[in-house]
């Protein structure tokens, strides 16, 4: 791939060679661009027409492909193509905090309550209560605001979700979800909660996962007398 860089800074010059390599430093550190103040010049680079092969065949080179969001949506993002691609995967708290969040961005969209660049706006609490909704059929454990607002800057730091300042007479905030929400989280965001929450009930209680390893381990234990 070195030499397609080289041709880029040969054809275009080295201004943009510099500016393609700082734009894919920028999608490997946080997985998504959204257009926006301060990240124009790394967008139109990963959009320019003359660019988008070399971005597109680097990208492939270490595992990802690369999506671009609608002209009017303005994003750019990148996806492992293999499922044990880098980049870690998700605790189970966080998992079930990126579908909450998906499953709102679905529900507004459904019923076209949007902004502009498909974005939907809502707050800190309305997420955390439907986060809390969600989980109440298999749980009563639902994890506090704090960490909650922890795991909305993790998703903050990949542009998935604006996080607004703090009202503190509301004690509330503004969260601006954006669609590429619906990329990271898959489908069926409402079915994929509760079953991440059974998980995460069992893996919580010492008493639920004894059991969990008793009754497994006396089946092999029948199945061995059998």
């Amino acid at each position: 791939m070195l030499s397609e860089f080289v041709e880029v800074e040969a054809n275009f010059g080295e201004e943009k060679g510099a500016d393609l390599r700082r734009a894919c430093r920028y999608l490997i550190r946080n997985q998504f661009v959204f257009n926006g103040r301060g990240l124009a010049n790394i967008y139109d680079t990963l959009t320019d027409a003359r660019l988008r092969r070399v971005v597109g065949e680097f990208f492939d080179c270490i595992g990802y492909a690369v999506h671009y969001g609608s002209s009017e949506d303005q994003w750019v993002g990148i996806m492992p193509t293999d499922d044990d691609a880098g980049g870690g995967r998700l605790r189970l708290d966080e998992t079930i905090g990126l579908l909450v969040v998906a499953a709102q961005w679905q529900s507004d969209v459904d019923r076209s309550e949007i902004q502009d660049r498909a974005v939907v706006r809502t707050t800190f609490n309305a997420l955390y209560e439907r986060y809390k909704d969600s989980i109440q059929k298999v749980s009563s454990a639902a994890i506090h605001k704090a960490r909650f607002l922890e795991i909305l800057r993790e998703m903050a730091s990949r542009h998935l979700v604006s996080i607004g300042d703090e009202d503190r007479d509301l004690q509330d905030r503004e969260i601006d979800i954006r669609p590429m929400i619906k990329l990271v989280s898959g489908d069926d965001a409402l079915r994929r909660i509760e079953s991440y929450a059974r998980q995460e009930l069992v893996m919580a209680s010492p008493t639920l996962r004894a059991a969990l390893m008793d009754g497994m381990q006396g089946g092999e234990s029948g199945d061995q007398a059998s």
